[in-house]
């Protein structure tokens, strides 16, 4: 029997989450933390609280993951200037080396993913993907 939706989207989800995870390994990085390095990437200086809402996690959570990633070397945080009670995020020299690795995982599983897709419908499923997401961010 074929799952609903919902059990469909989890154990994709899962299934993603584990290929990453055993990607991303030899970098010393996970599944749950490289996402973290890629959104300080393109957006140097976001506070603690704009990456929570940019990926969708709670305060603790991303507090969590960005003391880790700190101590290992990935990240800085510096003090707003403006707003002293804001910590800002920044990668680290160590970082910004591992982007391109990390883009180069994150496309193989991409390719891996959507490899029965032809182009075209590699887009639409893309954007049927996220308008379902703004669905339930909306």
């Amino acid at each position: 029997m074929q799952e609903d939706f919902v059990g469909q989207v989890a154990i994709l989800n899962a299934l993603i989450r584990r290929r990453l995870d055993h990607l991303l390994h030899s970098l010393g990085l996970s599944e749950i933390n490289y996402f973290y390095l890629m959104i300080i990437d393109k957006t140097p200086g976001i506070s603690q609280t704009g990456l929570a809402e940019r990926i969708i996690r709670d305060q603790s959570s991303i507090t969590r993951q960005v003391d880790r990633l700190t101590k290992q070397g990935w990240l800085e945080k510096r003090r707003s200037a403006s707003d002293g009670r804001q910590t800002l995020l920044f990668l680290t020299s160590q970082g910004k080396k591992v982007i391109p690795q990390i883009h180069a995982i994150t496309e193989q599983v991409n390719e891996e993913a959507l490899s029965s897709f032809a182009p075209e419908q590699r887009e639409e499923f893309q954007q049927w993907l996220y308008d379902t997401r703004q669905k339930f961010i909306n």
